[in-house]
């Protein structure tokens, strides 16, 4: 009965201990999706500073609609220029790849205003001294 009871107590701790650990672990690849679940939110709220700090200088972005736009026509120098808005999407099945100081996250982003309304997006980021820094994104329709 107390060897019954003490294995008990072992296993109870040993998951509860695991599960702890599981949940601190954060991987590189979580890092990434987590970079380009604040980018969306930054580019919803039309967050200069942020969306500045997040993107290379060099970004690129190509529309569902087939246009090519540098990050200036997105988050233009000027500050007496607006920011251009996405609109709310929720980053839906990410998957994200590292190679090296390079990295590539495919999603589905579904608009939180309209159900029908959603896109395939490929995010590219460079690993900086700061972060995860955003160089290119490609936007489809699903």
């Amino acid at each position: 009965m107390i060897l019954r009871l003490a294995s008990t107590t072992f296993l109870v701790f040993f998951l509860a201990l695991t599960g702890a650990f599981s949940k601190v672990q954060q991987t590189p690849e979580d890092d990434v999706v987590k970079a380009t679940r604040t980018w969306l939110t930054n580019c919803t709220s039309g967050d200069r500073a942020a969306l500045n700090a997040s993107m290379d200088e060099r970004f690129i972005a190509t529309t569902p609609a087939g246009d090519v736009l540098p990050k200036t026509r997105l988050v233009p120098d000027d500050p007496s220029q607006a920011v251009q808005r996405l609109p709310a999407v929720e980053l839906q099945n990410p998957l994200a790849r590292l190679y090296g100081t390079t990295a590539v996250l495919m999603g589905r982003l579904q608009s939180t205003s309209d159900s029908k309304q959603v896109l395939n997006g490929t995010f590219v980021y460079i690993k900086q001294d700061s972060g995860w820094r955003l160089v290119s994104l490609h936007l489809s329709r699903r």
